[in-house]
């Protein structure tokens, strides 16, 4: 979901067009699909961006429409436009490890459709420690624990705040625990202040599971994943 979001804001910076998909092959289309199992809801989340380029983004037309199906059932993916940026985002009841999702773009007349492009769900992960809220100092380690079934996947636990620098930890298949190493938090330069210590900030404890899926050969290019996500904000302290 963070590389959706991430797009979306360089594509509002340098600003962005659409683009009628009848007015549009498949074999044209760049096509971006994400489902993100939220930390605690039974539900899965369907996304897909479109585009042709980097800075145009399809809108379909009424002759085509996306859905994503698994579980037995299946939902049309919602249009939905913000700040210049066309998405289609719906809720999948299949959220069950293991389950197969499947993305259709169906298209009318002569424009090739491009039924197929599918993504198995992972495990899902829940960060049980440290508690929401607990402030650390970055001069010591932070230890994290979390819940995840058997998986062969594997995490990667990430950071970010407005006084740290980002950072990352990979994870691999089997791991349940992890300990970010006393200092690993490093503040940003610009938090510095003349008397040489650096602010106090909220920031965000991430980890995320990531499966990478099969994309339909009928669209130019793109990528299709899961992700199990959670998210715990802690507060950093000099």
């Amino acid at each position: 979901m963070k590389r959706i979001a991430a797009l979306a804001v360089v594509l509002i910076l340098t600003g962005c067009s659409t683009v009628e998909s009848k007015d549009v092959r498949t074999s044209g289309i760049t096509a971006n699909l994400l489902v993100t199992l939220p930390e605690n809801a039974d539900q899965a989340d369907v996304n897909a961006s479109l585009r042709v380029g980097t800075l145009t983004f399809v809108e379909l037309g009424a002759d085509d429409r996306i859905t994503a199906s698994g579980g037995g059932q299946t939902t049309r993916l919602d249009h939905h436009r913000a700040a210049g940026v066309t998405r289609y985002s719906n809720r999948l009841d299949a959220a069950k490890a293991g389950t197969e999702i499947t993305f259709s773009l169906e298209r009318d007349g002569d424009n090739e459709s491009a039924p197929r492009s599918t993504v198995v769900l992972p495990e899902r992960v829940r960060l049980v420690a440290p508690a929401a809220g607990t402030t650390y100092s970055r001069r010591t380690a932070i230890a994290v624990r979390f819940d995840s079934g058997p998986s062969q996947q594997p995490s990667i636990l990430t950071w970010a705040g407005e006084c740290i620098q980002p950072g990352s930890l990979q994870l691999e298949p089997g791991r349940t625990s992890a300990t970010i190493a006393r200092g690993s938090i490093k503040p940003a330069a610009t938090t510095v202040t003349p008397a040489g210590s650096s602010s106090t900030c909220q920031i965000d404890l991430t980890l995320t599971r990531r499966v990478e899926g099969t994309l339909d050969e009928a669209f130019k290019d793109g990528s299709i994943a899961a992700e199990s996500q959670s998210v715990r904000r802690v507060v950093s302290a000099p």
